[in-house]
């Protein structure tokens, strides 16, 4: 198959006109549109069909286009990755994390690169599930590490570890009949004030999800989607909140905040490691995505085993994308 005519289609569909693309790539309309349809003669299917406004891609030609936009990435990053050093990865990589995954992971990651692969140029951006996932979707970022991530095209989900999940408050206000460290059925969050996230992000789809197959509604009185603006209401005792330990350890130690881990049913979010299929897997990215898979191990196996978290399952109950 011929890689230029590849991209005239490519440049057809982003331009969403052969005129304005026949200008962009400086060759002749109809030599344009002959080479676009020699490609679809080579795939059997039409790939473009024609509109009052210029050319959109069809249904298939949305699939060739979503299927050989990474192999082309990867080629066009050949050459660059050949001219690097043998010795010496280079390159940067842009990692999306929740508030709730930079609070444990993010330093220890920076950490991990720079001693390992120093030539990497690590971008963390900080951000909601819901955001981190968009954001993948536009191909703005090169990784991401998610709580329970929606099915998406141009997303591809690895399972990292589970985060079980406890009910989050004051000392002071912790429910009726409840101490600090005892556990809580998941039915009492009906009738606890709750301070959580918006729904378009991964933990609160889990926890509304598992309420709707209890027969509960949940009992949000304040949607932040800030965690530091969550513990700090927590802490006032305005509301409780819903939280993987990690996310709150310095608060537990410093007695700011205590736990009850849920039960009946035990909660867990998923960590998940998530790369654009659109972007190109570079090397600098494969090893930065194998320092994440080898740090979040490692606290597994040592403290954080005690804070909740476990060893990731398999991602076969994905919830649907909700788009």
């Amino acid at each position: 198959m011929n890689l230029k005519r590849i991209e005239y289609l490519l440049q057809v569909a982003e331009q969403g006109s052969f005129s304005r693309a026949a200008a962009v790539l400086g060759i002749a309309q109809p030599s344009l549109g002959r080479q676009v349809q020699k490609l679809e003669d080579e795939c059997g299917v039409r790939l473009l069909y024609r509109h009052g406004r210029g050319v959109a891609l069809t249904p298939e030609g949305q699939q060739f286009v979503a299927r050989v936009q990474p192999l082309l990435g990867q080629l066009h990053q050949v050459s660059a990755d050949m001219r690097a050093s043998r010795e010496q990865v280079v390159g940067e990589v842009a990692v999306g994390m929740p508030p709730t995954t930079v609070s444990f992971l993010g330093l220890r990651l920076f950490h991990a690169v720079r001693q390992q692969f120093p030539g990497i140029r690590l971008n963390v951006v900080e951000g909601y599930s819901g955001h981190i996932h968009e954001w993948l979707q536009d191909a703005r970022l090169d990784l991401a590490v998610l709580h329970d991530a929606r099915r998406a095209h141009h997303i591809v989900l690895e399972p990292l570890a589970n985060s079980q999940l406890a009910l989050i408050s004051a000392p002071s206000h912790l429910p009726t009949g409840l101490s600090a460290g005892s556990k809580m059925p998941f039915d009492w969050l009906a009738r606890v004030p709750l301070v959580l996230s918006s729904r378009q992000h991964g933990l609160r789809r889990t926890l509304e999800l598992t309420a709707q197959q209890r027969g509960i509604r949940l009992n949000v009185a304040y949607e932040v989607d800030s965690l530091s603006m969550t513990k700090h209401i927590t802490a006032a005792g305005l509301a409780c909140t819903v939280l993987g330990q990690p996310a709150v350890k310095g608060e537990l130690q410093a007695g700011q905040l205590a736990v009850c881990p849920l039960t009946d049913p035990v909660m867990h979010t998923r960590l998940l490691l998530a790369s654009a299929s659109q972007r190109p897997y570079t090397d600098a990215t494969r090893h930065v995505a194998q320092c994440i898979k080898r740090v979040v191990q490692s606290l597994v196996a040592g403290e954080h085993g005690e804070m909740g978290l476990s060893a990731a399952t398999p991602p076969e109950d994905e919830l649907p994308d909700e788009g």
